[in-house]
């Protein structure tokens, strides 16, 4: 006696029955593959020093010798120093009036630096002459510190507005008055100014 042929077509109920039957088969397949019998997976993880060094900011970049930099104030083995820290600017008039005001402005580039010039200071006047630089600030650069407060302040003035001359000669007045003296206790300010009459440490 010939058999019935079998139908091999299934309805719509007994595709969806098996799709479903497949997935959950199929997750449990991957769970058990990528664990291990302690519970901890297997499957490759991204390195966390490559993470690290993808969302860390850069650090600053340390400027050389003749290249525009402004001068941040750094503590160091008891001692505080000029730390150079690379910006650009068009040309040498702007660039000397933008690496001054951007002590006063901005944020310092790295959590251990500062400025030691008072953030209400404003740069009045700049001009550059051959290597004659002639800087006019407001009254405020004057006030509040200490010694070495008022020693950080001309430091970073001055060896940031000579960075592309580093023999230039600084001529610093407040108010459009020479300055002579600063601070409290006088601090002398020689006119013009050398990097010679400041050191980078002190």
């Amino acid at each position: 006696m010939k058999r019935p042929a079998v139908n091999k077509t299934f309805n719509k109920a007994t595709w969806v029955s098996l799709l479903a039957a497949a997935v959950i088969g199929g997750s449990a397949t991957a769970i058990l593959l990528n664990n291990s019998p302690n519970g901890q997976t297997n499957s490759p993880i991204a390195n966390p020093t490559s993470i690290n060094q993808v969302t860390q900011s850069p650090p600053a970049a340390r400027a050389v010798d003749g290249e525009l930099s402004a001068y941040w104030i750094e503590s160091k083995r008891n001692k505080l120093v000029a730390v150079p820290i690379a910006i650009k600017a068009k040309n040498n008039d702007e660039a000397i009036s933008q690496v001054v005001n951007s002590l006063i402005t901005e944020k310092p580039p790295e959590s251990e630096l500062h400025s030691a010039i008072p953030a209400k200071t404003k740069v009045l006047n700049v001009s550059v002459e051959n290597q004659d630089i002639r800087i006019d600030l407001s009254r405020e650069f004057t006030q509040g510190g200490g010694s070495a407060s008022m020693q950080g302040r001309i430091i970073q003035v001055l060896y940031s507005a000579t960075s592309l001359q580093p023999d230039a000669k600084v001529y610093l007045s407040v108010e459009g008055k020479s300055l002579k003296y600063i601070g409290g206790e006088g601090l002398e300010v020689p006119q013009p100014m050398t990097r010679k009459d400041f050191a980078l440490e002190f």
